[in-house]
């Protein structure tokens, strides 16, 4: 019986520290306003952002680790299952966000990040230029900002409340000022 005990926890004990194999593919923050796209292949769990790509290593059963070249922050992910991952800072309290497999391919691609980013990036140009309505043009550029990094229902609620915070200090509250960066339907819903 003591052996038959013994080979059970042996069992168990072998199973909780099994690999967890995570589904590669576009992963988003619950709220919508983050997507990424992981690939994970045993010992290699490579984030790809819109801007960046960091390839993790695995330092234990189900956790990864990053360290960013320049600054030396350590980056954690641990796979919770197949389809969760939460991010963390090791020794930092409250650093851990829980990221799900995203249940649509309707996020942000690198195409979409590049148009958008450089839109941003116009709306940012134009807060210096004309600086009378620098506020108008810094809500243009923060919308199109998410844009590029969003997925369409974060992106839709984040632009829903640019857009109303747009019509609080322009005149003509019929036409969007930045439709290229916040889209007519968006701009029309918002009170």
């Amino acid at each position: 019986m003591r052996w038959l005990i013994l080979i059970l926890l042996f069992f168990i004990t072998v199973k909780a520290d099994a690999q967890i194999k995570l589904n590669s593919g576009q992963y988003t923050t619950e709220d919508g306003y983050y997507t990424v796209t992981i690939n994970f292949s045993g010992d290699k769990l490579t984030l790809i952002e819109p801007n960046t790509t960091s390839v993790y290593e695995k330092v234990e059963p189900n956790i990864f680790r990053f360290i960013h070249p320049r600054s030396k922050t350590d980056y954690r992910i641990e796979i919770i299952d197949p389809n969760t991952i939460q991010t963390f800072k090791p020794n930092v309290n409250n650093s851990r966000f829980t990221i799900k497999r995203s249940s649509s391919d309707a996020t942000a691609n690198n195409d979409q990040f590049k148009r958008y980013f450089a839109l941003a990036e116009h709306y940012k140009a134009k807060m210096i230029s004309d600086k009378k309505d620098a506020q108008l043009w810094s809500f243009c550029a923060a919308a199109a900002m998410a844009r590029s990094s969003m997925n369409e229902e974060g992106f839709a609620d984040y632009a829903g409340k640019v857009a109303s915070s747009v019509k609080l200090i322009i005149v003509n509250k019929a036409k969007c000022p930045c439709e290229d960066a916040i889209p007519i339907a968006i701009w029309n819903a918002a009170k």
